[in-house]
């Protein structure tokens, strides 16, 4: 009997620990699996990014797109990247006709910067550890200058005037392929010889700016034929212009029958010489002025008013070496 308690109090107690033996077992395996699922969702990157031997980049930058094959690592096939890791900017595009070379630490540099983790992804350098870029490229023609210039001052000074243009030089000018634009620097106030620029642009980065010569006339100054010697022109009324509240006197005539070539009010180009350099700036004449007269004029980007020698029809020049 004894024997048999004995016997029948074992019995439930094995089959209890065998049962939770195999409970156990059974968590194990699955904590096992658990884990071993977890470790390898961290270990797999989120992209890998797979930089190439070459590129050619067109516009102003590069991006990572232009010089990288990139694969996102996605738990859901329809699920989108949290970042466009193609639009990551790496740097500057070189110079046309020149190249750079980007490497996995330039790489890492600017994923920081664009808030990404280099640990999080996976970088496979090139052969040679290094991308070779340069830049596609276009050209900007003289033609497309002048044209630019002439169709700016027609839409803001209509068809009173006649137009003549030339490029200063510098062209045709190579620059990199991307959206190119032209823009003016400043439109001339009226009538007479000046120097404007053109600001070339890529993709709205400033690349150069070239210098092209304006000269306008009244068209029908420009049809009559020009004054003979001695002859002056008819006065005008000077009422309404120049500076507002700053009257605006003549210069002394002592000329004689020599023409006014300035008139008080009306844009001028001064000259600005010293040795062999010269240069130009528009200005506004305070005075009206005949050859050789000394007459009072405004400079108009800096409101600065000086005096300078009547040298043309719309020019004076300040001598800084002799005085004027």
């Amino acid at each position: 009997m004894g024997q048999m308690a004995e016997h029948g109090t074992k019995g439930p107690g094995a089959s209890w620990a065998k049962e939770c033996a195999v409970l156990l077992a059974v968590m194990l395996l699955a904590l096992g699996i658990g884990f071993s699922h977890c470790v390898s969702a961290a270990a797999l990157p989120g992209a890998t990014i797979t930089l190439l031997p070459s590129a050619e980049v067109q516009g102003a930058d590069i991006l990572l797109g232009d010089i990288a094959q990139i694969e996102y690592h996605l738990e859901d096939a329809g699920e989108k990247p949290k970042q466009d890791l193609a639009k990551v900017y790496v740097g500057r595009a070189p110079l046309p006709g020149k190249s750079r070379r980007i490497n996995v630490g330039t790489v890492e540099v600017r994923l920081r910067q664009a808030g990404i983790h280099p640990s999080t992804v996976a970088i496979i350098p090139p052969p040679e550890g290094e991308v070779l870029v340069t830049a596609a490229t276009q050209t900007v023609t003289e033609d497309m200058v002048i044209n630019t210039v002439r169709q700016h001052l027609q839409e803001n000074l209509g068809d009173s005037c006649e137009i003549g243009l030339q490029a200063a030089g510098g062209l045709p000018l190579v620059v990199p392929s991307g959206q190119l634009e032209l823009r003016l620097d400043s439109v001339p106030p009226g009538f007479g010889s000046y120097q404007v620029g053109v600001r070339v642009y890529v993709d709205n980065h400033w690349y150069r700016t070239i210098q092209v010569r304006v000269q306008l006339r009244p068209r029908q100054l420009a049809a009559a034929p020009m004054p003979a010697a001695g002859m002056d022109f008819p006065a005008q009324d000077q009422s309404s212009q120049g500076v507002q509240d700053e009257p605006l006197e003549p210069a002394v005539d002592d000329g004689g029958n020599l023409p006014v070539l300035v008139r008080a009010g009306e844009p001028v180009v001064i000259e600005v010489v010293s040795g062999a350099i010269r240069v130009e700036a528009l200005g506004r004449a305070r005075q009206s002025g005949k050859l050789g007269d000394v007459i009072r004029v405004e400079n108009v980007d800096s409101r600065k008013t000086i005096t300078a020698r009547v040298v043309d029809k719309g020019v004076v020049r300040l001598d800084l070496n002799f005085g004027n």
